[in-house]
């Protein structure tokens, strides 16, 4: 797929939300001018278990701002948005990563400040219902037997909760009402010159994907999450290479990569940022996903949101790694 290409600097990429937020933080001196993190201006910021990014391209006249994720039930988005200078009804495209609720937690809050005739992406699959079951023990528990394990093993669980639920007629009613596109696809789409969505992301090793999810047809029927609903951005930055920027990459993060150059033809990564969803994996799983990214030599990789500490700290080790809290900006 031809996606076309952006002149470096042309690019911003803007964590209205993540799970952290700092003052203090700064740059690493061979990532200054490319990463930028909000000083003072994250006094009133705040974080909470979500995530948000406003991507911003300044191509001469032309302007783009694409919303990716709206954050979590804590609807913080709106409020650092009053504290970035941020006008949602300056966004043109919103893009879902998936149907979990700390990814479209604030919809309620963030629709109404759209612009009218904002296009509106999600997978139709986002309306299913989600179900977290996870082991004290690490063991995965197949579909079939989950329903009897709830019931005669509880006390082995560590997490076993049904996830809010996305409701269709509510996301039909309110985009509606406010005039706001709203387009269903698992399909890649072009959102500009250069910028794309990721479609249906191809699990290349299906071991990747994040266990003891569930997809809930009723209380004894769950079928195997393999998170079809899923959806990434990819920007190809000229010279510089291809731009993954993830939800909670619950596909993987390698899979995630492996798909944007299987698609857009382009094998060079420039930069990796977002939601990982590493925080669940043993040091020797997350080692093997560093060494591939390490070989890749990205310029930027930022874990965020639901990445964990394990997959900072081993990834801490190439000059690429950064630390993305609410207000960090990447300049690409």
């Amino acid at each position: 797929m031809d996606i076309g290409s952006i002149e470096s600097g042309k690019i911003m990429v803007k964590v209205l939300t993540t799970n952290e937020v700092s003052l203090t933080i700064l740059p690493k001196m061979n990532l200054i001018g490319k990463v930028k993190y909000p000083g003072a201006k994250a006094k009133r910021a705040k974080g909470e278990h979500g995530l948000s990014v406003l991507i911003k391209v300044n191509d001469g006249e032309k302007t783009q701002n694409i919303l990716f994720d709206m954050g979590g039930l804590a609807e913080t988005i709106t409020e650092n948005c009053k504290q970035f200078d941020i006008n949602l009804n300056d966004v043109e495209n919103m893009i879902l990563s998936h149907g979990h609720f700390d990814h479209w937690g604030s919809l309620l809050k963030v629709v109404p400040l759209l612009k009218e005739g904002c296009e509106f992406y999600l997978n139709p699959l986002c309306y299913e219902q989600f179900f977290i079951a996870v082991k004290k023990s690490g063991e995965k528990v197949p579909a079939a037997k989950l329903a009897t394990a709830l019931k005669e093993e509880k006390d082995q669980f560590a997490m076993s909760t049904k996830l809010p639920l996305l409701s269709k007629p509510m996301v039909t009613n309110l985009t509606n009402e406010y005039g706001v596109r709203l387009i269903e696809t698992n399909e890649p789409v072009k959102l500009y010159d250069g910028i794309i969505t990721s479609g249906e992301i191809e699990l290349t090793d299906k071991k990747e994907s994040t266990p003891g999810v569930y997809i809930m047809k009723s209380r004894k029927d769950f079928i195997e999450h393999t998170f079809r609903d899923e959806t990434s951005v990819y920007i190809n930055v000229k010279d510089e290479g291809l731009v993954i920027i993830t939800g909670c990459g619950h596909c993987g993060v390698v899979n995630t990569i492996k798909h944007a150059q299987k698609i857009t033809g382009i094998d060079k990564i420039y930069a990796v940022i977002g939601g990982f969803h590493e925080e669940w994996n043993s040091e020797k799983v997350i080692e093997e996903k560093v060494s591939y990214i390490e070989k890749l030599n990205p310029t930027i990789v930022s874990g965020m949101h639901c990445t964990g500490f394990n997959f900072n700290k081993i990834m801490a080790r190439h000059p690429s790694h950064t630390i993305g809290v609410t207000g960090t900006e990447f300049h690409l």
